[in-house]
């Protein structure tokens, strides 16, 4: 068995371009080229350069579809390449329906969208909330580590000098003893939100730190409507795919990252194959109105992926209004509290020498 050099399977970007590559073989020329050339030229080009490492898959690909062997979606879930159930349920109803001219680019503008959001929404999140937990660690690192280096030999020598120095000073030093004293507790609470962080996609720990933030209501605003974003880009692409309308909501309930949408989506899912309209089982989604209205509208019209598809723009837009009105609430937390608590602790660091050699003296 040799030794494989290279990348063994295709990130989200990799994915993307997949799909895009695809979507504009299968478009050229008002669609003439056939699929099987549109997927051979795909796996072509995923077969040089950085993808060298990836050719005997891609090859093989190419020659189970032209074999007739295996559908092409079998084929992308046979390579292990790290295609997702939603990518693979979009090309396999596309497939199925002889849709994927059509299924295709619509699923290459919904990956786009949800790779897009996601650095957006980490992007603008990470700076505030990651600066705001730094000053706290040097704040209590202050009181810590700095502080007792110059109050305990002055306290050492005379017990009752404490009482001598300014109310700030005091209530840091009250501070800085509880946290060198209660050090097991001190190290846990600051150890605990970066092992949150770490573990908070694990089994174990995920329905915890998902109800913590849906009980916080800028958190919850933010998750409801990304999920908003997700479902109106992805839904078109499954309504195009002529996959049937049950269908269509239990594969978006897997697309989600929020379980309470999940779990309204599968039961909407299940209702609307029970015999209920679609916009009345999609009554308990957690999105705005409009949702529902444009999903009714195109039920009544029979064109549900063109109503939703209106409201990719005005979603996309209050998603970013949503995050940036979080992002500047949490940097106006960093900049009136937590920053000023940093520089006053060292400043009182800085201070309590100055003090203390007037008490030697």
């Amino acid at each position: 068995m040799g030794l494989e050099i290279g990348i063994s399977t295709l990130g989200i970007d990799e994915r993307i371009e997949f799909f895009r590559t695809l979507s504009s073989w299968l478009t050229s020329g008002g669609g003439a080229l056939p699929v099987n050339e549109a997927i051979k030229n795909t796996c072509d080009v995923f077969s040089r350069e950085e993808y060298q490492s990836l050719r005997a898959r891609m090859e093989r690909i190419q020659h189970e579809y032209e074999s007739g062997q295996v559908t092409f979606y079998q084929s992308l879930r046979q390579s292990a390449l790290g295609f997702t159930t939603q990518e693979l349920s979009i090309v396999e109803a596309a497939e199925k329906s002889n849709q994927l001219r059509i299924a295709v680019p619509a699923l290459v503008k919904a990956l786009t969208m949800r790779q897009a959001s996601n650095k957006m929404l980490k992007g603008k999140m990470m700076m505030p909330i990651v600066g705001g937990f730094m000053l706290i660690l040097m704040s209590l690192g202050v009181m810590i580590f700095m502080l007792p280096t110059v109050m305990q030999p002055v306290i050492d020598r005379q017990a009752d000098v404490l009482e001598k120095f300014p109310i700030i000073i005091q209530g840091y030093w009250g501070a800085s003893v509880w946290l060198r004293d209660n050090y097991t507790l001190t190290a846990i609470l600051c150890a605990s939100p970066v092992v949150l962080f770490l573990a908070r996609n694990t089994p174990q720990v995920f329905p915890y730190y998902e109800g913590m933030l849906m009980r916080i209501p800028a958190s919850k605003r933010i998750i409801l409507s990304f999920n908003a974003v997700m479902v109106v880009y992805f839904m078109p692409a499954l309504v195009r795919s002529n996959m049937p309308l049950p269908d269509v909501l239990r594969t978006l309930s897997g697309t989600v990252t929020n379980t309470e949408v999940a779990t309204a989506l599968k039961k909407a899912s299940f209702e609307h194959e029970q015999g209920s309209r679609l916009g009345e089982a999609l009554k308990p989604i957690p999105f705005r109105g409009s949702f529902r209205n444009a999903v009714e509208t195109g039920e009544k019209t029979g064109k549900i992926a063109e109503r939703v598809e209106d409201l990719q723009e005005p979603y996309h837009n209050d998603f970013e209004r949503i995050v940036k009105r979080a992002v500047g609430f949490l940097t106006l937390i960093v900049m009136a509290v937590l920053m000023p608590f940093f520089i006053i602790s060292m400043y009182t660091s800085l201070v309590t020498p100055m003090i203390a050699l007037m008490e030697y003296a």
